[in-house]
Order: structure tokens, then C-alpha cells, then sequence
């Protein structure tokens, strides 16, 4: 029988949350013998919008997507290391283009089973409700995925991290 769960993108963004999903997915791979692909997308689809606008000379888009790209190296290199430190084999994906598309092929190349994305932090409304909301770029994502997707939200998860 196949399992059902065996290989798992984990989207990247530099938030602290994704970070989170890193994690969960880490343990996950750990426990259930999965196969993680991290992936970090450089917004190369907004920094163009911006440019035909106006809105940035090309110079500053240049410069622009060379820093994020260099983030997104960082961001990737910490999440893999995080894997290493657990014994955990990963993949990683530094890509250009469109987040939501990226992402979404990311997973269909990886043949991906699940898609995890880092929840926001605790957002507290007037009321004082707590309430979730997403960005475009994760409502896209869930709008368009043809695999299940996990939002990652667990308090103290980095103290489960250090000890898993």
C-alpha cells in the first residue's frame, strides 16, 4: 500500500512562520520517511509589474532581485541545515516568477502529495478574536492546488524542535 503522504513542498518566504513549516515538515520527514523540497520564490512577476509602472527604475529592480535572491539563498540554506541537524535528506529550490505559480509548480514537478504553508502569527482583531487571513499569494495557492495543503500553526513548536 502507498503511503499516502510521501513527498511534501514546503514553501519559503523568509516570515518566521515558514520557518515553522520547515520544521513541522523536518519532523514529519523524520517520522514518517517523507521526501521535503523546500522552495523560496523570488516575486519577479511584481517587481516587473513595478517596473512597467514606473513605479521602480530598472536599476532598483535589478538591485532589488539580486537582494532577495540572496535572501532567498540564506532563507534556504537555514532550513536545510535545520534538516541536517535532524538527519533529515531535503531538497531545496531557489525560483524566479510569479509566488503562486512558482509554487504550484514546484509541487506538480515534485509530484508533490502536500504543500505546507507557515500560518501567520497571532492576530488579534478589535474584538479581541484571534483571526487568520492570507495573503494573495497562499489564497492562489489554496485556490488552484490539486494536492492537500497544511497550514502550520503550534505554539511552542521550536521548543518541540529542539528536543524531537
Amino acid at each position: 500500500m502507498k503511503p499516502l503522504i510521501k513527498n511534501v513542498i514546503v514553501a519559503i518566504n523568509g516570515r518566521q512562520s515558514s520557518t515553522h513549516a520547515a520544521m513541522y515538515a523536518i519532523m514529519m520527514a523524520k517520522s514518517y520517511s517523507m521526501n521535503i523540497k523546500f522552495v523560496f520564490v523570488v516575486d519577479t512577476a511584481t517587481l516587473n509589474y513595478l517596473s512597467m509602472n514606473n513605479l521602480l527604475i530598472q536599476e532598483e529592480k535589478k538591485h532589488y532581485e539580486e537582494r532577495l535572491l540572496k535572501d532567498g539563498e540564506h532563507y534556504l540554506d537555514y532550513v536545510e541545515m535545520l534538516a541536517r541537524a535532524k538527519g533529515v535528506r531535503c531538497q531545496k529550490e531557489l525560483r524566479r516568477g510569479a509566488v503562486f505559480t512558482e509554487i504550484l509548480n514546484a509541487a506538480k514537478e515534485f509530484e508533490a502529495d502536500l504543500i505546507m504553508i507557515g500560518g501567520n502569527e497571532d492576530q488579534v482583531n478589535k474584538k479581541g478574536l484571534k483571526s487568520f487571513a492570507m495573503n494573495r499569494d497562499e489564497n492562489e495557492v489554496f485556490a488552484n492546488s490539486s494536492c492537500p495543503i497544511m497550514i502550520v500553526q503550534k505554539k511552542d513548536l521550536e521548543k518541540e524542535f529542539k528536543v524531537f
